[in-house]
């Protein structure tokens, strides 16, 4: 059932009870359970539960076949009361029309009609999946999550042939205590003093059924509980009551040495789950894996290492070693926990990784390639321009010889292990700080292969011939060096004279230049050797990006310089290419296998990454030595 226009909920009700008096003794009597107190199924909502203690279920209550809420609809009448947690109501058939003539001709015949409740909630919250709150004198949770009803108002009660709620026990009581006589005989009277005795003997049975046996139920107790707060809701048969019993009863028998019983696993996410919220990452746990996984996690209440290890060889079904080494090694050596220490390590690392910001991005453009060969780039200015067809005329040849460059990709890798020694220890850190270590390594390596190239300038990439290269006299950092530099990228022309229209967007500096750069981009007047301020016709025209490299010269050799800055166009002008093997920015990370190293057993990751670097369109970059 769905919710109703006026947004009223139609919620599956429990035991209906018809009484089919005849003659003018007096009107039919119905007696029923409404509502269990439990979690109900409501298509269009999902799983729904009622606070029974904010539902205003005061005065008349209408009584209508299968929500008919029109005056032909109408059944009855009655009033509710809510009692040990569940909803009751009580009343009379007193409609005139088809429908509840119908009613207590089929009640006659023994027909079990099923019920539902219509309540328009007023105040409702959503439970998490898994999460646990206590209402109606039990504690109530779904594995995919529900709705709270925490406060409504009791519209309606229908009876139906089909309920919302399929699990739930509905009956007529009509067909429990009718006479045995002629069609034309009036059915005996229901009473309803008959179905509370029949009500308090079914709740003794429960109550002796779950009697704890000597000894007592221990840690099993709150499930005992739980199972006796359903049965009594009727949401567990009598028979199905007592087999769940006798499991828990032998679950909670002594174990062998080394078994354990957590709740079951849900799978290599749940142990990743586990992992990042154990190394304080529940958010990226969350958004990687999702609410479901959290939650499987939970349910495991992994409170050491070890603990992760036993669920892992129960999730692969290997049988659990006596001591903790043998049960390290055991799940070092199975499918589910290497595999989650893997991906557990490719999302810390790529965490890491990607929180490291490098500067080359504002002016690289990204290329794919589909193997480590020499490929080829194009230079975005090589086209010249389009020329004008006569009719009938010929196109004419372009060339792109000298307008190309090359690039390939190489593999940069090293490994990642966990000793077993860790694992016993409880100490996950060294996992957690070595992965991330290796994602800023990635991205540290990565950028040095990018500025190698740079601040090699092979073929003289930066020369006056490609007119991107001041040097001499006021070529230093500052308004009028930075107008000669823009000067010279917007004025690049092809050989046929066409402007090729890049603009300058990023300026690069090494840190001894930064705040001269900051200066010279920010303010906004400037003072002249007059002392007189002037406006600064360069403020904010390109964006600033520093980079510490630019300066080391004991790591990329005399082409560093702390007075040497750039000037970039576009990432999409091609000034320098940074390539990756299929497309994939970001390194990979995957199970190698255990150590051979009889002295050290550890779980093995190799880290790799394939990428390359080279520059592309000298037109699209300018070098300022820095001379004054």
């Amino acid at each position: 059932m769905t919710a109703t226009e006026t947004d009223s909920m139609l919620l599956a009700a429990a035991d209906v009870a018809v009484e089919a008096a005849g003659g003018e003794r007096k009107l039919p009597s119905i007696t029923m359970l409404a509502y269990g107190g439990g979690i109900m199924f409501v298509p269009g909502w999902g799983d729904i539960a009622i606070d029974l203690a904010g539902l205003d279920a005061s005065g008349q209550i209408p009584l209508l076949a299968d929500h008919d809420a029109r005056v032909g609809g109408a059944v009855g009448h009655g009033t509710a009361d809510v009692r040990d947690g569940r909803l009751y109501v009580a009343g009379v058939v007193s409609g005139a029309g088809e429908p509840a003539q119908q009613i207590v001709d089929m009640a006659r015949g023994g027909f079990a009609f099923q019920a539902s409740v219509g309540v328009q909630p007023e105040d409702h919250e959503r439970v998490r999946p898994g999460e646990k709150v206590t209402a109606n004198g039990r504690s109530l949770s779904s594995p995919r999550g529900f709705t709270l009803v925490k406060r409504g108002r009791l519209r309606e009660v229908s009876i139906t042939v089909v309920a919302a709620d399929p699990s739930t026990s509905v009956a007529i009581a009509a067909s429990r205590f009718r006479k045995e006589t002629s069609m034309d005989t009036d059915v005996q009277s229901v009473n309803e003093d008959a179905i509370r005795a029949s009500e308090r003997e079914r709740l003794k049975m429960i109550e002796a059924t779950c009697r704890p046996p000597m000894g007592g139920w221990g840690p099993a107790q709150q499930k005992v509980d739980e199972l006796k707060a359903a049965a009594v809701a009727g949401e567990i048969e009598p028979k199905d009551l007592s087999a769940e019993l006798l499991s828990i009863l032998r679950d909670s028998r002594p174990k062998l040495r080394g078994v354990w019983n957590p709740p079951t696993v849900g799978g290599v996410p749940t142990l990743e789950a586990v992992l990042l919220k154990r190394l304080g990452m529940s958010t990226l746990a969350e958004k990687s894996l999702g609410a479901d996984a959290m939650a499987q996690a939970d349910l495991l209440r992994v409170t050491h290492a070890l603990d992760l290890c036993r669920a892992a060889l129960l999730l692969d079904g290997k049988e659990i070693p006596h001591g903790r080494d043998e049960m390290v090694r055991a799940a070092l050596s199975s499918y589910s926990l290497p595999t989650a220490l893997g991906n557990v390590a490719n999302k810390v690392l790529l965490d890491a990784y990607e929180e490291s910001k490098a500067t080359f991005w504002a002016f690289a453009a990204v290329r794919s390639a589909s193997n480590f060969h020499d490929h080829t780039a194009i230079r975005p200015s090589f086209t010249g321009t389009l020329q004008q067809i006569a009719k009938g005329g010929e196109f004419k040849h372009g060339s792109v010889d000298e307008f190309v460059s090359s690039f390939r990709v190489d593999t940069f890798g090293k490994m990642l292990s966990i000793d077993r020694r860790d694992l016993v220890n409880d100490d996950l850190s060294i996992f957690d700080q070595t992965a991330r270590a290796f994602g800023r390594a990635a991205m540290r390596a990565l950028a040095d292969l990018v500025y190698k190239v740079l601040l090699a300038n092979a073929g003289g990439f930066f020369s006056a011939g490609n007119n991107n290269y001041l040097t001499g006299a006021d070529t230093a950092l500052g308004i009028d060096g930075l107008t000669k530099a823009i000067t010279a990228m917007l004025t690049q022309r092809d050989p046929e004279s066409n402007d090729l229209d890049i603009r300058p967007t990023t300026l690069l500096v090494p840190p001894e230049l930064q705040t001269v750069a900051r200066g010279v981009l920010e303010s906004e007047f400037i003072t002249t050797a007059a002392g007189q301020p002037t406006g600064n016709s360069v403020r904010r025209a390109v964006a600033l990006e520093v980079e510490s490299r630019l300066s080391n010269a004991t790591k990329f050799g005399a082409g560093a310089s702390t007075k040497a800055w750039y000037l970039f166009g576009p990432a999409s002008a091609s000034a320098m290419i940074v390539a990756f093997l299929n497309g994939q920015r970001s390194p990979t990370v995957e199970f190698f296998g255990l150590d051979q190293d009889v002295n050290r057993l550890a779980a093995s990751w190799r880290v790799y990454f394939d990428y390359g670097a080279a520059l592309c369109d000298p037109r699209a970059a300018v070098k300022a030595k820095g001379e004054v």
